[in-house]
Parts: C-alpha cells; sequence; structure tokens
C-alpha cells in the first residue's frame, strides 16, 4: 500500500468545510457498476433496485462512470463555489455548476481516457464529438439520473450526512482538526502539515490546496474515499459514513423508510406520486425521466390496482389519482 502526500497550511487547515452534495452521492452511488471491488451488503441491494430506474437518457452518463473502473470524470463532479458556512449544495446548485462547465473543463478527463492502459467504451468518444451540445446533454442526463435513483431517498440520506457532519464539527471544536482528520477514515492521518491517503496505486502527480483549504464530502455510498484536487477548482475528498449508520439509512429508504416504495415498489411510487395534477402519459415520462412506454406501463399498473383512473381528452390521455391513491400518498409523506 503506498501513500499520497497531500500538504495542508494553517490557512488550508482553516478553511476546512463540510458539505452535502447530491449529484456526488449519486456518483458515488452508481460507481461500482465498473469496477470489480466489493461493496457493503445494503449498497449492493440499493444498486440492484435502482440499475432497473436509469433512463435511457441517463445511459451513456452511467457508461461514461464505469467506462474506468474506480474512476469518475472530474467534469461530472460539480464545483460548487464556497458559500460562507454553507452545509447543503442543492441539486439545483449542483446543476447549475455542470451546466457552466467549459471546453477546457473536459481536457483533463478526456486525456485520463486517451491514456488508460485498457481503452474504454466507445459512448465518451460519441460524448466528446457532441461537441457545444455535449455539456446541456450530460447536465439534462444526470438531472434525470438523479430523479430516478436518489430524489426520492434524498431526505433520509441527508439526514444521516447531517448527523455525520455535526460530529465531526463537535470533535474539530473540541480537540482541533487534526484529531477530527485522524478519525475521518482508516485510511487517512495526520501529521503537522500533512494529510497522508493509503492508496493501493499512487497516482504521478503533486496536490496543492493553495490555502484554499479542503471541503469533506460524507456519503453513504462506498467505503472508500475519494480525493479531486486539480487547478482552478476546488478541493473535495468524500469519504464515508460509518457503515451501520450507512446500512440502516440505505435499508430505511428503500423500504421502511417508504411505506408506499415497500407496498407498490418504488418505481411505481415515484409514478404515482408524479400524477399529481392529472398529466399526460408524456408529461409523467417527463417527470420521471423515463420514455412514454415506460410511463404508460407504471400507470397501467396503477390503474388496475385502482389508484389511479384514466380519462382520453382528445388524443391524448390523462391519469388522475382515486381516493385510495390519494389516501396513500397522504400517508405516506416523504
Amino acid at each position: 500500500m503506498d501513500v499520497v502526500g497531500i500538504p495542508m497550511s494553517s490557512a488550508d487547515l482553516g478553511r476546512i468545510a463540510f458539505e452535502t452534495s447530491p449529484l456526488l452521492n449519486l456518483i458515488r452511488g452508481l460507481d461500482p457498476l465498473g469496477s470489480s471491488r466489493p461493496i457493503p451488503a445494503a449498497h449492493r441491494r440499493w444498486l440492484t433496485d435502482v440499475r432497473r430506474l436509469i433512463p435511457e437518457r441517463s445511459r451513456p452518463v452511467v457508461e461514461l462512470l464505469s467506462a474506468i473502473p474506480n474512476y469518475s470524470p472530474a467534469f461530472l463532479i460539480p464545483d460548487v463555489p464556497a458559500g460562507g458556512g454553507r452545509t447543503h449544495r442543492t441539486v439545483q446548485e449542483e446543476l447549475d455548476a455542470l451546466r457552466s462547465v467549459r471546453d477546457a473543463d473536459l481536457v483533463h478527463d478526456f486525456q485520463v481516457f486517451d491514456t488508460w492502459e485498457r481503452r474504454p467504451c466507445r459512448v465518451y468518444d460519441v460524448l466528446r464529438d457532441r461537441g457545444e451540445e455535449l455539456i446541456p446533454l450530460l447536465t439534462d442526463a444526470m438531472h434525470a439520473l438523479f430523479r430516478a435513483c436518489v430524489a426520492e431517498d434524498w431526505p433520509d440520506i441527508r439526514r444521516a450526512l447531517d448527523a455525520d457532519i455535526g460530529r465531526r464539527a463537535r470533535r474539530m471544536a473540541a480537540d482541533g482538526p487534526g484529531a477530527m482528520l485522524n478519525d475521518l477514515h482508516p485510511k487517512l492521518s495526520w501529521e503537522p502539515d500533512r494529510l497522508s491517503l493509503a492508496l493501493p496505486k499512487v497516482p504521478d502527480w503533486q496536490y496543492d490546496l493553495r490555502g484554499e483549504g479542503l471541503a469533506f464530502t460524507p456519503s453513504v455510498f462506498g467505503p472508500h474515499v475519494g480525493l479531486l484536487i486539480m487547478p482552478d477548482r476546488r478541493s473535495l475528498m468524500a469519504y464515508p459514513i460509518a457503515a451501520l449508520e450507512a446500512a440502516d439509512t440505505l435499508d430505511g429508504a428503500d423500504s421502511g423508510g417508504d411505506g408506499l416504495s415497500a407496498l407498490i415498489g418504488r418505481a411505481r411510487a415515484a409514478a404515482l406520486r408524479a400524477i399529481g395534477d392529472d398529466p399526460t402519459t408524456g408529461e409523467l415520462a417527463t417527470r420521471l425521466g423515463v420514455k412514454a412506454p415506460t410511463a404508460s406501463a407504471h400507470a397501467a399498473a396503477l390503474r388496475t390496482a385502482g389508484l389511479i383512473v384514466t380519462e382520453r381528452t382528445g388524443r391524448s390521455v390523462r391519469h388522475r389519482l382515486t381516493g385510495l391513491g390519494a389516501d396513500l400518498i397522504a400517508a405516506n409523506r416523504r
């Protein structure tokens, strides 16, 4: 096991921040699709469940995330400016940051793909050829992916992340940043002016925080630490919360935290909740980030269960909650 040394000046220590990131948790949740690493059982159950919900328009992004094992393209990880004591990034802030990515920001990741010893899948070539359409396409795909896979569970996940951040902040206030850093993860260790991370393979480059500090982002997914330190953007370290708390959160979000999902399944529950104001099938598909035939299949299952009725208006059909459907939603608010 080799060690990466990250110099941390007193200015860096004074600018340590903790932030929750919806899209970084999404990326870490889907990361095992391209990895041979073992993952915790609760994460594996979550992944088995959500991979059936991936929208068609998001599949190129999923292929990109899994193209190189244990590597996520930096341009997909939002670079949100520091926000004066802010703890929570919103999905909209992160999508806006992704939407503002420039062509020059993609160069580093494309170089990684070009020089990888095992040539990745063709999807990155296809995406790179999209030119000025690439960033809008990726932003739309990430938004649809978040809505389908994480949005329904995000309130439960964020509560667990908030609890972890609270503990870290209290430890740092009581015993100093060094003590907090030493407790963050088994593969991290702190000595004066240096944070060390043990890795099986050490990249051949120097890390420089530039006196701007490091933003620590907790996640319920994966047991490993993720590091992103590059010029011209905020430096991030993603770390896992305690394994038992992550498992309780994911298992609770999967079923116990939402009786409606436990009763009719996550996809059907998301569809039922999306039907609030009598949408057409096309509108329902847009809300769910799926194709019209998939939305139609969800509607048919809900109609068979007596949770919605479908009425034809001209050339379109509209879906409306029945009393039973409305009662189920009211009894299972998220």
